[in-house]
């Protein structure tokens, strides 16, 4: 029996002309206006990364990939995703990044295996739908929103008990709910560049805390309290 040895490739045309054992697809800076229907021909694929090439709609098809893990779309012009994300059921990194994005689909919420959601600098995404999405992704374990007039978090932010990297530069926020102090398992916190004028918890809330970033906001000082 011959085996498959696992590759990468960097060419959209080739992954497709060939997909046998095509594990990790990287395309970058590429114009590819819309993802083509057979993309579902890469059985295998375990990574995509399609950053920076204009993309405008993706293809159902593009969740019927049973193996894909990551799934990174920074840097394109997707307004929309189609239903159907949670078909992805070994998905554990999800970048959407940078697109005009208006909405998320519901069943994002059933993504229940991501780790790692980048949802940075999408300014035309309505967080009132968003954040009850978000909320029952109790995996998540890095959670990257900058950029974005979210303006607070929810007082439900809490529920994400796996948290240790959570990205919130220049999001307008003014309070912070108190069930961040739920989240023991942060290393990193970075709070840069909001509205913040007060830090109301102590060091006993984050006891591996690692990286507290509280500067450029109108507060005297930036230390947690003792």
């Amino acid at each position: 029996m011959t085996s498959v040895l696992p590759r990468k490739a960097s060419s959209l045309a080739d992954a497709l002309a060939d997909p046998t054992g095509v594990v990790r697809l990287s395309v970058i800076g590429t114009p590819i206006p819309a993802l083509p229907e057979a993309i579902h021909s890469l059985q295998g694929l375990e990574i995509l990364t399609l950053n920076g090439n204009g993309l405008e709609a993706l293809p159902a098809a593009l969740f019927d990939l049973p193996k894909l893990r990551v799934l990174n779309l920074f840097n394109n012009a997707l307004t929309e995703l189609p239903a159907g994300l949670s078909r992805l059921s070994r998905l554990e990194s999800l970048t959407l990044g940078d697109n005009p994005l208006r909405q998320l689909p519901d069943d994002l919420a059933r993504c229940t295996g991501l780790r790692e959601l980048n949802l940075a600098n999408l300014p035309q995404l309505a967080f009132a739908q968003v954040w009850p999405l978000i909320t029952q992704l109790t995996a998540l374990e890095k959670l990257s929103l900058y950029q974005n007039p979210i303006d607070g978090l929810p007082d439900n932010i809490g529920q994400l008990g796996q948290l240790r990297i959570l990205r919130l530069f220049a999001c307008r926020i003014k309070h912070l709910p108190a069930s961040l102090a739920h989240l023991e398992r942060l290393v990193e916190l970075d709070l840069r560049a909001n509205q913040l004028t007060e830090f109301p918890f102590a060091k006993k809330n984050f006891p591996v805390l690692r990286r507290l970033d509280l500067s450029f906001n109108p507060m005297d000082g930036g230390c947690i309290h003792s």
